[in-house]
């Protein structure tokens, strides 16, 4: 990953496809993406279930490796997970409809930050281009410089979602420990029900 100085920084959307059909990229999505996706698919879970795959962490991985997952893994009846958006064809996004996202406007944050990543840096006034989406993505270098408060916005945003997640699952792991863990399919369906909850509105 490389950074550059936010005034310096062009990037819009060519809809070439490419970070959809990349083999390498795999959009793994947090509660709030998943309950974004249910309700884009008109709340028929049993549908969303046949558009997510499980990326699963084998038990050997090295802690180092696992400080360097984004988002944590979840212990599952099936094993260590964490889920993703499913591929078709080897390399293409199931949502991928050429030249189009069929789920454009609820797509996974991932996927609206690319090719930018929100990773914690030393200055804000940088930014970190995913890996080999400078060589990639046609859209870099494109349109008007991108707002610097927007952005900061954005990685704010980012941050504190995968902070919520991660420590849901922390609660789920930890539960897990004590007795069965949850099925893959119970876990969706509690992020979604997390989700309903952390988006309402709060009284008072």
């Amino acid at each position: 990953m490389s950074s550059s100085k936010l005034q310096e920084v062009r990037f819009k959307c060519q809809q070439s496809g490419h970070c959809c059909c990349d083999p390498k990229i795999i959009v793994t999505t947090t509660f709030l993406d998943m309950y974004n996706l249910y309700q884009a698919l008109e709340n028929d879970f049993d549908y969303l279930l046949k558009k997510i795959s499980f990326y699963r962490i084998e038990s050997d991985v090295n802690l180092v490796s696992r400080k360097k997952l984004v988002l944590s893994s979840i212990q599952t009846s099936e094993g260590e997970i964490i889920p993703s958006l499913r591929k078709v064809k080897a390399s293409n996004c199931v949502f991928y409809t050429k030249p189009n996202c069929s789920i454009y406007q609820s797509r996974p944050q991932a996927c609206k930050n690319y090719p930018i990543t929100f990773l914690e840096s030393k200055s804000k006034n940088q930014i970190i281009w995913a890996k080999n989406s400078q060589k990639t993505c046609p859209g870099i270098g494109k349109g008007k410089p991108l707002s610097l408060n927007r952005l900061i916005q954005e990685k704010k945003t980012t941050l504190e979602v995968i902070k919520t997640h991660n420590d849901l699952i922390h609660e789920l792991n930890t539960e897990a420990a004590k007795g069965e863990p949850l099925t893959a399919r119970e876990v969706l369906w509690m992020f979604i029900v997390y989700a309903e909850k952390f988006s309402s509105p709060k009284e008072g």
